[in-house]
């Protein structure tokens, strides 16, 4: 019976190595969520801001009758640079009235590309005046 003393001394080590090892894991299953979230959270942002451009471009066309080339807007999401241009796609009648028809393309970036918190969306549309 005396040669059993140090066998619950064994026992306790492997169970604190088992239950650090699960508290590891789950320190990084919770950063990768995080990160998950953290991304979900700028895609949304990064969406809504290529929706800004495309609802701009829209404006320019019915107000001012006028396709914008190229521009760069900075919309109010931190950080979302917006690019948005515009082309003549062509011309069509319909009982004697004439329309033009443009499409809109609009692009929001966050970050720059390569790195790890890059989002990136793009939006396009088709109007006539």
């Amino acid at each position: 019976m005396n040669q059993q003393k140090g066998i619950t001394l064994v026992g306790a080590i492997f169970v604190l190595v088992i239950v650090s090892l699960l508290g590891q894991y789950l320190i990084n299953i919770t950063g990768v969520q995080r990160q998950t979230t953290l991304l979900t959270l700028q895609s949304a942002r990064a969406y809504q801001a290529a929706r800004a451009g495309v609802e701009w471009g829209v404006d320019r066309i019915i107000n001012s009758a006028s396709c914008v080339a190229n521009t760069t807007l900075t919309p109010n999401i931190a950080n979302f640079t917006t690019t948005v241009s515009c082309n003549t796609v062509g011309t069509y009648n319909e009982d004697g009235t004439e329309f033009t028809i443009y499409r809109i393309t609009s692009e929001s970036e966050y970050g720059s590309y390569g790195q790890i918190g890059y989002v990136s969306r793009e939006l396009e549309t088709i109007v006539h005046d």
